[in-house]
This record gives structure tokens, sequence and C-alpha cells, in this order.
């Protein structure tokens, strides 16, 4: 991968101090656990502007906190994400201890590489990664990941940079939600009942891997829509067996996706986006 290019001036600093120590060290204890939680379930907006009539009275700009939980999705919060997003498509991403401390922070995301979001050569555009006052990486995306049953479709895989480590987040194309709806796309019209089942009612997985060396570091199901959203009860991220960078940034990795999420322009036709986490 490309050396990165000087790392840009972030609005109000991180400055390192025994404070910003003592909570990157509560942090790292926290993403010591298996897996933890996140609870987009339990999102909290403010701060939202609307627009008036011509733009459909949608928000225009919002932010969201939602808890991570360590372990057990029922325990106490142990850290906070607040996703600010300026506009749609565009966000800033802090993570904080319970009681506020500032521990990491994503600066300002676009996907044309405004705003303060440079170039990661060959990757698509990304954003920088503070942690604990430092330059940690950067965090970024692409689509050179093919289907493994449709290898003309790409997939989107969220590259997380670290300092030593990287790590890939991606769509498992071989869990039965995949696999039932290629089966589906392949029959066209006969197997238009599968693609809907497969939509519906099929578990999907999502994998970390190791972007240096190629092996599955972790793997996440999640239930059909038949079973209830996914989103309920939030999101596990596993993190068993992996070092303490490897930690850090599949914790990225996976806020960073919903965070596109939630800054997604509102659909009207029921097809999602920007809706939530």
């Amino acid at each position: 991968m490309s050396a990165l290019s000087p790392f840009p001036p972030a609005p109000q600093e991180m400055v390192a101090d025994p404070l910003v120590d003592a909570a990157v060290r509560q942090c790292d204890d926290v993403l010591s656990s298996d897996t933890v939680t996140l609870r987009m379930d339990l999102t909290e907006e403010f701060d939202v502007v609307k627009g008036g009539f011509w733009a459909g009275y949608d928000w225009q700009s919002k932010s969201g906190r939602f808890p991570i939980t360590s372990g057990d999705k029922n325990a106490p919060p142990a850290l906070f994400v607040t996703i600010t997003v300026p506009r749609y498509d565009e966000f800033v991403i802090n993570i904080t201890t319970a009681d506020g401390r500032l521990v990491a922070r994503i600066s300002p995301y676009a996907p044309n590489g405004v705003q303060g979001a440079p170039f990661f050569p060959p990757a698509k555009p990304g954003a920088w990664v503070e942690w604990g006052g430092a330059h940690h990486g950067h965090i970024d995306r692409d689509f050179t990941k093919k289907m493994a049953l449709a290898p003309c479709c790409p997939i989107s895989t969220k590259n997380s940079v670290g300092p030593t480590e990287a790590v890939s987040v991606r769509d498992d194309t071989l869990s039965p939600r995949y696999v039932c709806f290629c089966m589906g796309a392949s029959l066209l019209c006969f197997g238009i009942p599968l693609v809907f089942v497969s939509l519906l009612c099929c578990h999907e997985s999502t994998e970390v891997m190791n972007r240096n060396t190629g092996e599955r570091l972790g793997k996440q199901s999640y239930p059909g829509g038949c079973f209830g959203s996914a989103l309920v009860g939030g999101i596990k991220v596993p993190l068993q067996g992996m070092n303490r960078e490897q930690r850090r940034l599949t914790l990225l990795a996976f806020i960073f996706d919903h965070a596109e999420r939630f800054s997604a322009k509102p659909q009207h036709n029921n097809g999602g986006g920007g809706g939530g986490m």
C-alpha cells in the first residue's frame, strides 16, 4: 500500500495528556473482551435540522449517539460513539468513555475526498483516524472483492489501516443469504421467490480479514428479517484472538460502516438509507 500523505490538521486537535492516556487504557480494557456490541438500536438523535417543503421535510444535518457494551448486550455502556453529519454522506466520528473522555476520532469523511478527507492510493477516498491524541491510521472502502458465486458482482470492503496492522471487513458471500440470492438470480423469473426468501429470511455474516496475510480473524452472523431485524439488540463485533491494534481497527471499521448508513440521504421508496443505525 502506498505511503500516506501528511496528516492534515484536524479541528480541535486532541492533546495527549494523562487523562487521555487513562481513557485509551480504559477503552483497550473494554476491547479485551471476545466481543463488544454496538447498540445502534439505542441511538439518540440530536441537533436535527430539517428541510422545508421542497426538501420533503427530511433531515439536512444531524448527530447521533449510541453506546458500546462489552460482552453481554445488557451490560452498562462502556463506551459511546457520536456521529456528527453536517450534510448527506459526510460525517465525523468521536469515540468516548462512558464519562465523556475522548478516545478516538475519525476525521471529516466525504465520498469524493473533499471536506478534509484525503485520498489513499490505491484505494477509494477515506478518513484519517486519531487515537489517544496521535495519528493512528486511516479507514477507506473499495470494491475489489467479488462475490464467490457471481464473480462479476463486486462487494463493499471496509479497510481499517493502523501503524503496523490492517484489517478488512466485508460480507461473507458464501453465507446462506448470498448463496440463496445467487441461486434465485440465476433462475431468473423462476427464482424470484427464492430471491425474496434470501433477502428476508436467510442469515448473513460478516468477515474480518487480516489485510496483510489474508487470514480470517473473525466472523459474525446475523439473522434475516423473518427472525427480526439484525439491529435488534445491536451488532456484535468479533474480537476474539486478535491483538490490541487489530481490535481497535476492527471496531473502527464496524463503526465506519454504520456511519455511512446513518449519513445516507433518506429514501422514500422503502429502500432504506439514512433512517438511523
